[in-house]
């Protein structure tokens, strides 16, 4: 109880304070047209870019990597794809790098003809390909070395490396060299990725340049690859994709509407599975961090008094012990009884860091369990940084029944359409849907504030339905434990369901009233 009533007065002093309060009105006049805004453009965007390839194809067929015969790209599976964005309006510029190879002799005319590999396409009787320039060139060349025909450096925004297999990337140059691997440059401008000026500054502020560029890859081909964004020769961020990851989310030949709809049920459940499991995780530490971290200033007190500074009597230990009394009851018992009180603190702190480090554990596990696919660097990270804020909030502000009822199944709602979102496309706008949730569980924020916490602390205060300091939360369970008048109850009590006072008899509610 003393915990809760130590949160109720944050609680009590945020909403009182007129600063705040205006600014929580202003907030939610204009997050609605942020929040209509930002889920247009994602909407739009997905519907534009996500799934498809709207320019790589025409570079390749420039380039002399595209099989007219059947209509798909045609790239050797050892082959290297240089890959540069650049600025300017021209729509492609292509540039090859070719390979010393000298000239093969010409085939035998008694011979029969065999199929044979050009440039990823099989050759034989009957089957043209058109657009197929890869021998030819290179032998016409033969005997001059290396040629590149590369975009101007200044002009070039991003550059990628791309291959169906990461051990080809993972090559050094001097090794590519001498085995002869053939590496191709492709450039692709940026105004034919972002037609307008307004588009292309949003997705260098989004950071979503990748997710396109993946895309353009991921569609062109229909296979497996692995993407490294480069800094001149350094490795920036790398991304790896199978070819079951590509249909799964696209199939080129569409699917049923009864497997569209088992498939949509699947990533609904894992994605409110996925979160319910963040959720209890972020919760957990985030109670156990509130805490614990109240022993951190004790010590300090203890300095401040030792040392006998200005301000010692305002941090004294006895005042820390009627605010903290789940922690102060037993640094009093130790006083008393003449035993040092460091083994206490210490106690509690290497408590603190070993959970600390069981969250950043479950992070990393979370990433690799249920996030089993690329995404953008950090992406998951800001993910559990957002739900251990919205944790922190239902336990310093949800206190009136209203905001019991709604702000959980809201925020849930949201953040499980975040989730479902991610999974339902191979690598979908990640950081533009995550702001439009985070806009939106921002705007249940200050609407449970404005409209049930501020007129709930307004109420009776003699009503079991108001948060007074005598009960600090509406929302009530039986208490299993006398302990718990002074200590913190346990852990498990978190996942125990609250209940409004109608739900228990008068004579228990009675008892709280009496407190």
């Amino acid at each position: 109880m003393e915990f809760e009533r130590a949160l109720f007065r944050i609680h009590h002093r945020t909403l009182s304070s007129e600063g705040v309060r205006k600014v929580r009105l202003q907030v939610e006049r204009c997050l609605p047209w942020a929040i209509a805004a930002l889920f247009g453009c994602l909407a739009v965007l997905h519907t534009d870019y996500i799934g498809q390839a709207r320019c790589l194809p025409d570079a390749l067929k420039k380039a002399g990597l595209w099989n007219e015969t059947s209509d798909q790209a045609s790239l050797p599976d050892d082959m290297l794809l240089s890959l540069s964005v650049t600025e300017g309006f021209e729509l492609l510029d292509t540039g090859i790098r070719l390979r010393m190879q000298p000239p093969q002799p010409p085939l035998p005319t008694s011979q029969p003809p065999k199929e044979r590999r050009q440039g990823g396409a099989s050759v034989g009787p009957g089957f043209s390909v058109a657009a197929e320039n890869a021998s030819s060139l290179i032998a016409s060349s033969a005997g001059a070395g290396w040629a590149e025909l590369s975009p101007d450096p200044s002009s070039v925004l991003i550059r990628y490396r791309f291959a169906f297999d990461r051990e080809v990337i993972m090559l050094r140059p001097s090794t590519l060299k001498s085995h002869n691997f053939e590496v191709r440059n492709i450039t692709v401008s940026e105004r034919c990725l972002a037609p307008s000026l307004v588009l292309s500054e949003a997705f260098r502020l989004m950071d979503a340049l990748d997710g396109i560029v993946i895309n353009e890859l991921a569609y062109t081909f229909r296979s497996k690859g692995f993407l490294v964004r480069m800094d001149g020769t350094t490795e920036v961020e790398s991304w790896a994709w199978s070819e079951h990851q590509v249909e799964a989310a696209s199939p080129r030949n569409g699917r049923s509407l009864l497997a569209a709809l088992i498939r949509k049920a699947q990533l609904l459940l894992k994605a409110l599975i996925t979160f319910l499991l963040i959720s209890a995780i972020s919760g957990f530490f985030i109670r156990v961090a509130v805490n614990g971290s109240a022993v951190l200033m004790f010590p300090i007190a203890l300095a401040a008094q030792a040392l006998g500074g200005p301000n010692s009597g305002r941090i004294s230990p006895a005042v820390l012990t009627r605010s903290f009394p789940w922690i102060g009851v037993h640094v009093e018992v130790l006083r008393r009884a003449g035993r040092p009180v460091w083994p206490l603190f210490r106690s509690h702190l290497a408590f603190l860091f070993f959970q600390s480090f069981a969250y950043l554990s479950c992070n990393l596990a979370w990433r690799f369990v249920l996030y089993r696919k690329s995404s953008p660097e950090g992406f998951e990270e800001r993910v559990f940084s957002f739900c251990s804020i919205l944790e922190l909030f239902n336990l310093i502000f949800v206190r009136s029944v209203s905001s019991g009822a709604v702000f959980p199944k809201l925020t849930t709602a949201i953040m499980v359409y975040l989730h479902f979102y991610i999974f339902c496309s191979l690598y979908p706008f990640h950081t533009l849907a995550l702001t439009a949730c985070v806009a939106s569980c921002a705007y249940v924020m200050v609407y449970c504030l404005n409209h049930f916490e501020e007129p709930a602390l307004r109420a009776d205060p003699f009503a079991h339905t108001t948060p007074t300091a005598a009960h600090p939360r509406a929302l009530y369970m039986p208490q299993l434990s006398p302990s718990w008048t002074l200590e913190s109850a346990p852990l498990w009590t978190m996942f125990y369901p609250p209940e409004p006072p109608s739900a228990f008899p008068e004579e228990a509610m009675r008892h709280i009233s009496n407190e």
